[in-house]
């Protein structure tokens, strides 16, 4: 933990704000990029410069590759064992809600009455 990170906040409560604050950025992200994009007067700063690159990549429709070939997509179709955190909500009625019902009820609170 860093200096300026807070002190005795349970974990999950942690990893909650940091998922809010990343959720928060990308959002800012997005809306750079779009500046970026629609005004060529914006791409240089002070330290940096932004240029639009544009690049092929090739891609494979997989549902359509199921459709026509299912065989061999079974063939080379393998289970993956994933592990993640998934993060509830607490109410203060000690409820437990999902993510997006918590995030809903800490912005109706946030709202101006």
């Amino acid at each position: 933990m860093t200096d300026d990170a807070p002190r005795n906040i349970p974990v999950p409560d942690e990893l909650a704000d940091v998922r809010a604050k990343i959720k928060a950025y990308e959002t800012r992200e997005a809306e750079l990029r779009q500046i970026l994009f629609s005004d060529p007067d914006t791409r240089t700063g002070a330290a940096w410069i932004a240029e639009i690159k544009v690049t092929q990549q090739q891609r494979t429709d997989l549902k359509e590759l199921r459709a026509s070939h299912p065989d061999i997509v079974a063939e080379f179709t393998f289970p993956v064992e994933l592990t993640r955190i998934v993060l509830s909500g607490i109410t203060e009625d000690g409820e437990l809600v999902s993510a997006r019902q918590m995030r809903s009820i800490e912005k109706a609170g946030d709202a101006p009455q």
